[in-house]
């Protein structure tokens, strides 16, 4: 029994691991290198690349217009991510009801170094999500240098996964009906860089242009904590240099800020279980879905509207964190930041 075990958990941390790599290698560029170079030594492959150019041409919108609608349940029940979900393992909790007659915001703190919790909980059925919560149906809001990504970007759309920018999140919330809603991650690649530490550093104060989204759509909006995400790598104490912490600054340049977060990003890459880049610790995540805010349709939103929301979901978020903490194993010296 026990080496079944052991060999089970090497095949979910292969998947695990396989899935980091390319992922990490796609966001870095280093993957299309690697493809550019093979089409460069197999000629013969210059036929399958122009196929796959034109499918592109053809499938460009489908990011933006609501991702994939085919086969999106049959490949997220496939066995690898069957492997992610048992490697931590991830949990789904659900603290209240949904109505299936709206539309709504996720918002899914803290991102972690990568958001597993979200993408297993939100883009598969694994974890019951359509029974916890039937006639919902979740889209995951992500960058669009994922969905850049050559062949990634195929199994991402088939993860529910689509375009984070206004546009598509806006035909999501009111073009597709109702129950259809959205998950993402407000903190986002600032979060990111704050994640495997000791405390749960949230950047949530100068983010609002969800909380205007869901005014605009009338869309209620969902704080989503994933405990143990945070968990995945361990960030060394040489990556919080000055240098690198001040990609958080508006007034930086995209190309310092990308600079400054390939940097970092790798440096955390490197920290993974048994010191395996790209291979997290199977530290359990439990994704804890709180109460939903209601919100009203306000079609030119004023300041003070979007600061009051945005206050009330911070209050959310804090008293989601706070009401769960100790069921999750969150020791008492560990802080919740919101920054």
């Amino acid at each position: 029994m026990h080496e079944e075990h052991v060999a089970a958990k090497f095949v979910q941390g292969f998947y695990v691991l396989f899935h980091y790599t390319v992922i990490i290698l796609g966001l870095t560029g280093v993957l299309p290198i690697a493809l550019l170079y093979f089409l460069y030594i197999q000629p013969l492959s210059w036929l399958l690349l122009a196929i796959y150019l034109t499918w592109l041409f053809i499938d460009w919108r489908t990011p933006k217009r609501g991702g994939r609608k085919v086969g999106v349940n049959f490949i997220g029940s496939l066995y690898p991510f069957r492997c992610m979900r048992d490697y931590y393992p991830i949990k789904l909790v659900k603290t209240a009801d949904l109505d299936s007659k709206r539309n709504y915001i996720f918002g899914y703190h803290p991102h972690g170094f990568m958001p597993d919790g979200l993408l297993i909980s939100f883009g598969t059925n694994l974890l019951g999500f359509e029974e916890e919560f039937p006639g919902i149906t979740p889209h995951i809001g992500a960058h669009s240098t994922i969905l850049q990504t050559p062949f990634y970007r195929e199994v991402a759309l088939w993860l529910r996964v689509v375009d984070v920018q206004l546009e598509s999140c806006n035909y999501i919330l009111t073009q597709m009906g109702p129950g259809n809603s959205i998950a993402i991650t407000p903190g986002g690649a600032a979060e990111m860089l704050d994640s495997c530490r000791k405390d749960y550093i949230l950047t949530v104060n100068r983010r609002k242009q969800f909380i205007k989204m869901a005014l605009e759509t009338g869309s209620s909006l969902v704080p989503v904590f994933g405990f143990g995400q945070n968990d995945s790598f361990h960030q060394p104490s040489f990556t919080n240099l000055n240098w690198l912490k001040s990609y958080k600054r508006i007034n930086r340049s995209v190309l310092e800020k990308w600079v400054k977060l390939f940097i970092r990003g790798t440096l955390i890459s490197l920290c993974g279980k048994f010191c395996i880049p790209c291979l997290p610790y199977n530290n359990p995540i439990t994704v804890v879905v709180g109460s939903p805010i209601h919100v009203d349709k306000v079609t030119r939103p004023s300041d003070e509207q979007i600061e009051k929301l945005h206050a009330e979901y911070i209050e959310g978020l804090k008293r989601l964190f706070e009401e769960n903490r100790n069921k999750y194993g969150v020791p008492r010296d560990i802080k919740l930041i919101i920054q």
